[in-house]
């Protein structure tokens, strides 16, 4: 195996060379323009980036014709790897269509409507530190998921880079997967591993990796490096030159500090408020963890929620895996009818103090349920064997995600969105949802009743403390013949045997009641929803083993910043979590490939982790 590394590498660099290539040959540049910049249009610039008027006609014209709202600016004298980051990170042929794509872009200089900015509450324009447009241009996405594009624009003139300035916009960008920075400290060790018994091809592995940006970027690419002939020199001594900048950074940063201590300024007030915050969050939760775990939690059950049985047996015992929230918890199943729930489960205040809402932690860890925009389209198509939907209410949206995807499937429908937390309310800003309704679902009920020939559940019953109630609201909400859609974890599905306590589905503490598909659908039918529909198969989302590591990693080397923990994050806890992650890797890339290879097994029959249910509001 490790004589062939050095042969797939070079394959892998020739293959990657291509992909990179073609993304950057579809950039457009933007031609020169006479027409004054729109008045509509504003301009984000970065420190040191020099824009000038022709280049600023230019991109307003541009963004007018395509009728753009945001435009990230891409100066054609990038360095090296600055424009093979552009490529990285940016899918060129999809990335204006694609709702679910990141805000990304080459972080020098940015185009927006001005009412989009006021939207997005971004007041500054110019001396921007790269770092922070990567938040910005990010944001800016999501105010416009089909009306932001990048774009090369001559006359625009890069900023000085450098390796530490570059590794904090790289740091930044892949917060959410960090494992993207270690891919090239992977790449090195798997030359040295395959160098030590095939030295031929390690180097020819290495010629090709120091001439890689030669191939993308030379000939008929709108990018045109400023240091392309030096390039193979640069990757040479990348290692040499990051540390000799991060030395003279770090003298700049002293002397900034020392000149402002001895000013009597503060070093860092942003930094410093942020401690005192974490501070002040930290010795909250602590304070309320003192009256003891157990007064967190309500009286126990002593019979099922769902049919009133006295027969129910404890299913398994956990801790809370994902949050790692103080106390044991148990799920207990009713041998009557199956179904399994939290007993006993969090106060109500004390769930929202653990911050236990649906919206942030649905299906589990992150990342680790990949395809969500096939996810999405899926929920939305659910409908399309029935009747096109006038008005949609999305029941428990959080951020209105599905909402603005669903609209490539329903372009004509309003879709309306409802939840408890703040996240809606963004939603309405953004434009994902038609109309945003903040609260439960009990309490808006009233003014929501007969208005929708669709309601969705997606995720959100298996939350609820009275999933009766739920179902009664909904049924009142739809008009005659219209329809309910629902998707539940399905709690008799392998995975949650041979995984236990791992299987991400239980999601204790949060998840309060898992009810069986055949006992949601006499449900459905009491109240007059008859059920058109349940399906598993493709339900299934691959992911199940993968987000078992993660459950696994976090109990064994916890997030140190989360604030009930009784230690702060201290230098030593987060380099054990650092390294843990590292660890870690070959079991993640190990429970993927087989999260992957078994994906059709789950497909059959009611093996799916989750289900989806379609109903009918009988007239």
């Amino acid at each position: 195996m490790l004589w062939w590394l050095p042969i797939l590498m070079c394959v892998g660099i020739i293959a990657n060379g291509i992909r990179l290539r073609g993304r950057l040959r579809r950039l457009d540049t933007v031609p020169a323009s006479g027409r004054p910049v729109d008045p509509r249009h504003e301009f984000l610039v970065a420190r040191d980036v020099r824009l000038t008027a022709a280049a600023r006609r230019a991109a307003s014209n541009h963004a007018r014709r395509e009728r753009l709202r945001v435009l990230d600016l891409i100066p054609a004298d990038l360095t090296v790897e600055r424009a093979l980051d552009v490529a990285r990170m940016v899918d060129t042929r999809t990335y204006r269509t694609d709702r679910a794509a990141l805000g990304r872009g080459a972080f020098q200089a940015i185009l927006a409507d001005a009412e989009l900015l006021h939207r997005a509450g971004i007041g500054q324009r110019e001396g921007f530190d790269p770092v922070e447009l990567v938040d910005i241009i990010a944001r800016l996405k999501n105010y416009a998921t089909t009306g932001t594009d990048l774009v090369v624009v001559p006359g625009l003139s890069a900023a000085r880079d450098d390796p530490v300035s570059r590794a904090r916009v790289q740091k930044r960008t892949y917060r959410a997967k960090p494992l993207n920075l270690l891919a090239p400290t992977f790449r090195d060790i798997a030359m040295v591993c395959g160098g030590s018994v095939n030295l031929g091809w390690a180097l020819v592995a290495t010629v090709l990796f120091w001439l890689q940006p030669f191939f993308v970027c030379f000939g008929r690419v709108p990018l045109q490096p400023r240091d392309l002939a030096r390039s193979p020199v640069v990757r040479i001594l990348a290692g040499v030159e990051f540390v000799v900048a991060a030395a003279r950074n770090g003298r700049r940063t002293a002397a900034r500090k020392k000149s402002l201590k001895s000013s009597g300024l503060p070093v860092d007030g942003a930094e410093k408020d942020v401690r005192i915050a974490a501070g002040r969050c930290r010795e909250s939760f602590q304070s309320r963890l003192g009256e003891g775990a157990d007064a967190l939690l309500e009286p126990a059950r002593e019979t099922c929620p769902w049919c009133g049985s006295p027969d129910v047996v404890t299913r398994l015992e956990s801790r809370d895996l994902q949050q790692l929230t103080p106390g044991r918890f148990r799920l207990e199943r009713c041998r009557g009818c199956g179904h399994v729930f939290v007993n006993p489960r969090l106060t109500n205040a004390v769930g929202d103090f653990f911050g236990c809402g649906h919206e942030d932690l649905v299906d589990g860890p992150a990342g680790y349920f990949p395809g969500s925009m096939r996810v999405y389209r899926e929920r939305a198509e659910m409908q399309r064997p029935f009747a096109a939907p006038r008005a949609w209410l999305d029941v428990g949206t959080g951020s209105g995600r599905f909402c603005d995807r669903a609209r490539d499937i329903w372009p004509d429908t309003v879709f309306d969105g409802l939840d408890t937390s703040p996240g809606v309310t963004e939603a309405g800003r953004r434009g994902w949802v038609d109309h945003a309704f903040q609260g439960t679902f009990a309490d808006r009920a009233a003014e929501l009743g007969g208005r929708y020939d669709v309601v969705s559940m997606f995720r959100y019953l298996e939350y609820a403390r009275d999933p009766y109630l739920e179902l009664d609201l909904a049924a009142k909400t739809l008009v005659a013949g219209g329809y309910l859609l629902l998707e539940l974890p399905h709690a008799q599905c392998p995975a949650a045997g041979f995984l236990g306590r791992f299987w991400v589905g239980w999601s204790v503490p949060r998840h309060l009641h898992l009810p069986t598909p055949d006992n949601l659908t006499a449900a459905l039918a009491e109240r007059g929803l008859r059920p058109v529909a349940l399906r598993f198969g493709r339900v299934h989302r691959p992911g199940d083993l993968t987000a078992a590591v993660h459950l696994a990693l976090a109990r064994m080397a916890p997030d140190p910043r989360l604030p009930w923990l009784p230690a702060g994050p201290t230098g030593w806890r987060r380099l054990r979590r650092g390294s843990a992650l590292v660890l870690a890797t070959p079991f993640f890339l190990a429970a993927a490939a087989m999260d992957f290879a078994l994906q059709p097994v789950f497909h059959g029959g009611r093996r799916a982790n989750a289900f989806r249910v379609v109903a009918r509001k009988e007239v």
